[in-house]
């Protein structure tokens, strides 16, 4: 990058040392194209970086870079991207259909016998929540597919425009990190004033989660996310 222009030199990085992309995330200039996170949490992410980096863990800084979560199956339609692994950031999600459910099988179930397509994520929570989110749900493509109410078992419903403070995590979800990916948020969300919790603590937490069982552990992604809105409203 030019640092006078802000234009790209190369179209690729000047050498084929594998070393070079993780030395130039950490060092870019402020004229690299924003990215759709906040520039504290790009900076954060550099800092992991630079410390993996004079540590010299060079490999581990790489591979932490290089990481780019699987998509088996397509987002709902209108659905913000991947938040990346330790980052936290706002996104705005639109309305969505959801079949609900205890576990996973009846969800599969009703979708393949009504010929409803797989989405990724899939969305987790472990108490009702003030959106309506159950222990478990699968996602429709729109609000148009299917229709609403107890089918097969499950119940169809529609989730509304939800703002939520989300973490990108990396591994296989389980309790310990879910925890901790909550204490994370807890912690954002009382280091700033712009945005407040919506419902109750025990019911603003959901997990979506975007791999199956045949990824493994080490490649699996998913996210934890507080539901949160604009502190004036």
């Amino acid at each position: 990058i030019d640092r006078r222009t802000g234009k790209r030199v190369f179209d690729r990085f000047p050498t084929d040392d594998p070393l070079t992309e993780v030395i130039w995330e950490a060092f870019k200039p402020d004229t690299e194209p924003s990215r759709s996170t906040r520039a504290d949490e790009i900076a954060a992410k550099r800092a992991e970086l630079l410390a993996l980096i004079e540590a010299g863990e060079l490999e581990a800084a790489r591979k932490s870079r290089a990481f780019r979560p699987r998509l088996e199956a397509p987002l709902p339609v209108g659905f913000p991207h991947f938040t990346p692994v330790g980052v936290i950031e706002v996104k705005r999600y639109p309305a969505y259909r959801k079949a609900v459910g205890p576990s996973f099988w009846p969800l599969f179930q009703h979708i393949q016998k009504q010929g409803i397509p797989m989405t990724a994520p899939v969305e987790m929570t472990s108490s009702t929540g003030v959106r309506g989110d159950g222990e478990m749900a699968f996602l429709y493509q729109t609000t148009q597919v299917g229709a609403l109410g107890p089918i097969d078992g499950v119940a169809v419903e529609d989730t509304p425009e939800t703002l939520v403070a989300s973490l990108g995590v990396r591994g296989r979800m389980n309790k310990q990190l879910a925890e901790q990916a909550k204490q994370s948020l807890e912690a954002w969300l009382a280091s700033q004033d712009q945005y407040r919790r919506v419902g109750e603590e025990t019911n603003s937490f959901r997990m979506f989660g975007y791999n199956s069982p045949m990824v493994p552990n080490r490649e699996k992604y998913w996210e934890a996310q507080l539901l949160i809105e604009p502190a004036g409203e």
